[in-house]
């Protein structure tokens, strides 16, 4: 593969992505209004109406993407193709919610399964790489693991998608751990062009989707877009053997998901679960003392005193902040030693 192609899977395509991304979420959120497809933002005292599943927008920027660079290095196309086929499964089970209403189980057991292609098309290796252990031979329960790790990731991401932007600012750093740690893993031991790309194409839609959802939202992501990103990353994590960085990078939106399942004691919707925060006429957000008020970040944070939903927000930024730096650190004591 000579420099020019290397240049455009690196740079020149997912720069397509953010452009693609920014104009395809506009269509999207006409298409989902004009249709009724619209959700109620709840933590703004107006309860303002904004179009729903409009992260339908990365999904279909993704996948023209990704086959553009196949088209370039056909070496890419299995991998490639597992990527986009596990991560393009969920997000069509999050659209089935967005559109009918899937009940909690059903859509979890269905985030299980999107784990197939990578195992039917055998893109994975079962030798995690482990800091100052080195790689590891799992084989078989490596092979038991994967089913629950694009469901944790993709499940975990839906979870924290509840607050203006906070999916996709959370995902953008997580991209960004795995981008930089893919740089490192590359210039330590073997080139892996596929997890560079993967990574910055995705960055790159996320980028360029952000500015419609970030505070105040002009549009909500939707169980398609916070499913498709989720599984995204969890693929990207087993194929591009970034498992212990992946990890590292998601552990808030990780700790988040568990914490609601286990405080709730199962898998329920969210119309299902009593609101964890309060919001008042002024707009400040209180935690939700009431037993039956699930124990989210969001309570977490807002426990010791109410906080505006910016700053709630921001929370959830620095919080992913320090998670996208431990990743990278932990990366460099896996990669580099």
């Amino acid at each position: 593969m000579n420099i020019f192609q290397t240049i455009l899977l690196t740079i020149a395509i997912p720069l397509l992505s953010f452009i693609l991304s920014s104009v395809i979420t506009r269509h999207v959120a006409v298409f989902m209004e004009k249709r009724g497809i619209v959700g109620i933002d709840v933590h703004k005292p107006q309860k303002p109406k904004i179009p729903e599943a409009c992260g339908l927008a990365i999904m279909i920027t993704i996948i023209p993407c990704s086959f553009l660079a196949v088209l370039l290095n056909t070496s890419l196309w299995p991998k490639i193709l597992a990527l986009i086929l596990t991560s393009s499964f969920a997000g069509i089970v999050g659209l089935l919610d967005d559109l009918r209403k899937l009940d909690a189980i059903t859509k979890t057991l269905l985030t299980f399964l999107a784990v197939v292609p990578i195992i039917f098309l055998k893109v994975y290796v079962p030798k995690p790489m482990l800091p100052f252990i080195g790689t590891t031979r799992l084989t078989l329960v490596y092979l038991a693991i994967m089913p629950f790790a694009i469901a944790v990731t993709s499940n975990a991401t839906n979870m924290v998608d509840v607050f203006n932007g906070v999916m996709p600012s959370s995902m953008i750093f997580c991209f960004t751990a795995l981008l930089a740690s893919s740089i490192i893993k590359s210039i330590s031991r073997d080139l892996d062009l596929f997890a560079i790309y993967a990574s910055a194409v995705m960055l790159a839609a996320l980028l360029g989707y952000f500015r419609y959802n970030k505070y105040p939202a002009k549009v909500f992501n939707g169980d398609v877009g916070s499913l498709f990103v989720g599984a995204y990353f969890g693929a990207l994590a087993i194929i591009g053997r970034l498992e212990i960085v992946a990890m590292t990078a998601m552990m808030p939106l990780i700790m988040n998901g568990f914490n609601i399942v286990t405080s709730i004691k199962g898998l329920k919707e969210r119309r299902e679960i009593v609101r964890p925060t309060i919001v008042k006429d002024n707009g400040l957000i209180y935690a939700n003392t009431t037993k039956e008020a699930p124990m989210t970040l969001a309570h977490l944070f807002t426990l010791k005193s109410p906080l505006t939903e910016k700053e709630l927000i921001k929370s959830y930024m620095v919080l992913s902040l320090f998670s996208c730096v431990l990743a990278i650190i932990m990366a460099i004591l896996t990669y580099c030693t």
